[in-house]
């Protein structure tokens, strides 16, 4: 993961990063067993824009939300509200990650199950190819 500092400006440009990004190697493999975030956790997520190629959520927490174990595509988070976030990996690790207003994240495929610690709200762009 990369973190960039920004306006809402960067989050444009990242969708050219966004589209090499994850048709490289940065690429793992998800299971495809896992709900994806939405279905996982709707009351957190709302679908801004969907076509064949993209999905572009809202997603919003509070303190204390989890979310079960559910698989990403590639994808795009662009930070409103920052927070910290306990994500338990599909191996059963477990990694904490704080952002902040303004970060910019490029993840590659993914699943996981999240605890957030604080609020946050997040734009997530999501890659479908």
């Amino acid at each position: 993961m990369f973190f960039l500092k920004g306006g809402i400006m960067k989050l444009f440009s990242l969708a050219a990063v966004f589209v090499v990004a994850s048709t490289g190697s940065l690429c793992a493999n998800a299971a495809t067993a896992y709900p994806d975030t939405c279905s996982a956790s709707p009351k957190n997520c709302k679908i801004i824009k969907e076509d064949a190629n993209f999905r572009v959520i809202d997603y919003t927490a509070k303190a204390g939300d989890k979310v079960p174990m559910h698989s990403h595509p590639a994808h795009v988070i662009y930070v409103l509200q920052g927070g910290k976030t306990k994500f338990t990996m599909e191996d059963g690790s477990v990694k904490e990650l704080e952002t902040k207003a303004g970060d910019a994240l490029i993840n590659p495929k993914t699943v996981h199950a999240s605890e957030h610690l604080s609020d946050l709200h997040v734009i997530i762009i999501e890659d479908k190819k």
